[in-house]
Formats: C-alpha cells, sequence, structure tokens
C-alpha cells in the first residue's frame, strides 16, 4: 500500500492532468500558436487554412485545403500524419522529404531556434500547439 503522501501526489497529478485535458479541449487557441501558424503556414494554406494564402498562387500545386483534413481521413483529425509533416520525420526519425518540395520541413527551422537542453520537448510543443490549431479550422 502506499503511504498518504505518495496517494496524494498521485491523485493530484491524476487531477491536474484531467482538468488540462478538459480545458485544452475547448481552450482557444492563443494569440502565439495563432501566430506561429500565420507566420509559418498561413502565406501558403491561408489564415483560414483553405490553401488560399498569399503565396499559393506563387507554387507549383496548390497547397492543401486544412480544413478538410479530418473529413478526408474518414471523420477522424490524422495527428500522426500532420506531425510528420510539419516536422518532416517518419516516426523511426529518419529524414525524409514530405509533400512537395515546396513545403519547409518546419520541425528543422523549430529545432534550430529552440535552445538548451529542452529542445527537443520545445519543438515537440510547438508542433503540438500548431496541429491543434489546425484542428480548431475543420469544417463539420
Amino acid at each position: 500500500m502506499r503511504n498518504p503522501l505518495e496517494r496524494f501526489i498521485i491523485g493530484a497529478g491524476f487531477v491536474g492532468c484531467t482538468l488540462f485535458a478538459a480545458v485544452g479541449v475547448n481552450a482557444e487557441p492563443s494569440e502565439w500558436v495563432k501566430a506561429d501558424y500565420i507566420n509559418h503556414c498561413g502565406s501558403c494554406h491561408g489564415a483560414d487554412g483553405s490553401g488560399n494564402g498569399p503565396m499559393a498562387d506563387q507554387l507549383k500545386g496548390k497547397p492543401s485545403d486544412l480544413t478538410l483534413l479530418a473529413k478526408n481521413n474518414g471523420g477522424n483529425f490524422p495527428y500522426p500524419k500532420v506531425y510528420r509533416t510539419i516536422d518532416g520525420t517518419w516516426d523511426t526519425g529518419n529524414r525524409r522529404p514530405h509533400g512537395s518540395k515546396e513545403m519547409p520541413i518546419w520541425g528543422d527551422d523549430f529545432r534550430r531556434t529552440a535552445a538548451g537542453e529542452n529542445s527537443y520537448m520545445e519543438t515537440k510543443g510547438r508542433i503540438m500547439s500548431i496541429i491543434q490549431y489546425i484542428e480548431s479550422l475543420q469544417k463539420k
């Protein structure tokens, strides 16, 4: 049997995680996440995610309509595919060119700007925040 302090810590962690998940599901994206999306994705995919950004006409192919990702995936948002596309890696960590060569591999850019021993987690968190923002753009 665990001692009272261990039970308290585990219980507090459980309550905190539950609260974080509940608040995160319904929370509006923060301004910095919106800015990150606009700065890295919006020029091609558009502020609304529909693929009509100001640079879209300059590309060889039309940028993906990010608002249809869930609809085109049987109603389920394709988190792993979107993550790998933004990060530019497969699950095994091998480098790969993703999509057209016109789309930057933002994971490399984010890793270069992250500093210190937490750069991996900072990069992963930044990508996940952008993914949550893209998920919020989905058409029902």
